[in-house]
């Protein structure tokens, strides 16, 4: 055995030792999902979004309480009033204050308060479910940079595999060179042949490394080794997985909410049709008043009524309202569609990577057969260098192609997954996990006041 098949040997020895130590630090895809959808700061943004929308809706609650206000003030008059005035007291100049207090309840607005609090029970729900499809992006984002980093992991131990037999034929060749049974060139030719598989090697270290740094952004920490390469269960035909996909996206769901929030807003804005009625009280004690001295209280409580009759352009008003509503509801028509068609690009992404997969499956057993026969005729002198060295690199091609194709199939698989909104949960990421409860307007259409009781959690 010459020192080129030693050294091979050795370092195939220290790959498998090293793969064998990290076992220990191995890194589930599961792991890097739910790290990613806890850590990653676009993810915690929208929590805020979603949240602050949820307290700009506890802030309604000030609507169906009393106003108070307290009210002053102090300086100097001077009236001229003959009329009402002694002539002693009147166009003088005297100090005066005020101070008092008034209150306001609204009774009835004409529903304003009530459809404000749906409307804004819409716009909480949409912002959850914005969240929620947030988070299955995010989830799909780490997934394919995980299996990319697998692909290429996978990727570097072909070319490094690859770069040790071609060491190992040009072993052989050297020694038939020495023997006299082949030409210089032939030497020549395996030491090109090493040199190329060197630098593929370099170009998938590389890009193995642009993977690494992109996981790191998106999971928020550098991979751990080994990963493995896993696929998900998918529906068993195009039509369920399409039904599921419209039926569970939050992408509907948010344009649905938008459908709601508009319509709600119309009736917010048609309102003051009807009339508003407010109960009013107040106290307020004078000093030297209207140009007169002494003191004076008055009390006062009472009823207030106003009702707008009529107000020019209010037509145009409803038909713009309308057309709002018609706008949201085409929205979420075309994200129905998009959904539709995402479903279906997955699924078909899916069955041609199944099918492309079994194929270079066959190929590639094709191909190391050839590599052995030609191997073994090479040796033989029945088939040149060149001839054992291009099905090598047809062999290497095909390994290469193939382990894009199980990376390939395993990313489709969870894309059909995400096409579903199921990906976080498939995982273990559960939507409460991630964002409050989607059910604000249901439970303010029961009865307003019982969104007012929601407890918003702080992030942690």
């Amino acid at each position: 055995m010459t020192a080129t098949r030693q050294w091979c040997k050795a370092l195939a020895l220290v790959s498998s030792a090293l793969a064998i130590s990290q076992h220990a630090a191995a890194e589930p895809i599961g792991d890097a999902v739910r790290h990613a959808l806890t850590t990653n700061p676009s993810i915690r943004a929208s929590q805020s979004e979603m949240r602050a929308s949820a307290y700009e809706l506890m802030e309604l609650r000030g609507e169906y309480l009393p106003t108070v206000r307290v009210f002053g003030e102090a300086g100097y008059q001077r009236i001229d009033d003959l009329e009402n005035l002694s002539p002693d007291e009147n166009d003088d100049t005297i100090d005066t204050q005020q101070i008092g207090a008034s209150a306001r309840l609204v009774l009835f607005d004409g529903f304003r308060r009530a459809n404000l609090v749906y409307a804004n029970a819409a716009r909480v729900d949409g912002s959850i479910f914005r969240l929620l499809d947030a988070s299955e992006t995010m989830a799909l984002n780490a997934t394919e940079t995980y299996i990319d980093v697998v692909r290429h992991q996978t990727l570097v131990g072909v070319a490094r595999r690859n770069i040790a037999r071609h060491r190992e034929i040009g072993a052989q060749v050297r020694d038939l060179v020495q023997g006299g049974r082949l030409p210089f060139s032939d030497e020549l030719t395996i030491d090109d042949r090493i040199t190329s598989a060197q630098l593929a090697l370099q170009d998938v270290e590389r890009a193995l490394r642009d993977a690494t740094v992109r996981y790191e952004r998106i999971v928020g920490r550098r991979p751990s080794a080994p990963m493995s390469l896993q696929r998900a269960s998918v529906p068993g035909s195009e039509q369920a997985l399409k039904q599921t996909a419209v039926r569970n996206s939050y992408r509907v769901k948010f344009a649905q909410s938008q459908v709601n929030q508009s319509r709600h807003n119309q009736e917010v804005e048609l309102s003051d049709r009807l009339p508003q009625v407010a109960l009013r009280a107040g106290i307020s004690r004078d000093l030297n008043r209207s140009g007169g001295p002494g003191q004076r209280t008055d009390r006062s409580v009472g009823l207030g009524f106003e009702w707008k009759l009529y107000q020019g352009g209010r037509k145009a008003q409803k038909n713009a309202l309308a057309e709002r509503t018609g706008k949201a509801l085409s929205e979420r028509e075309v994200a129905v569609r998009d959904v539709h068609e995402m479903a279906g690009r997955a699924w078909n992404n899916y069955v041609s990577g199944l099918e492309r997969q079994a194929t270079l499956t066959r190929q590639l057993a094709i191909d190391r057969t050839i590599v052995d026969v030609y191997g073994e005729e090479f040796l033989a002198a029945k088939r040149s260098l060149l001839d054992l060295l291009e099905v090598e690199r047809a062999r290497f091609s095909t390994e290469f192609q193939k382990v894009s194709a199980d990376a390939s199939v395993a990313f489709s698989s969870y894309r059909v997954l995400a096409a579903q909104s199921t990906l976080a949960q498939h995982f273990g990421v559960k939507p409460s996990d991630m964002a409050l409860e989607p059910n604000f307007e249901d439970r303010a259409l029961v009865s307003p006041s019982r969104v007012f009781n929601t407890t918003i959690e702080p992030l942690q």
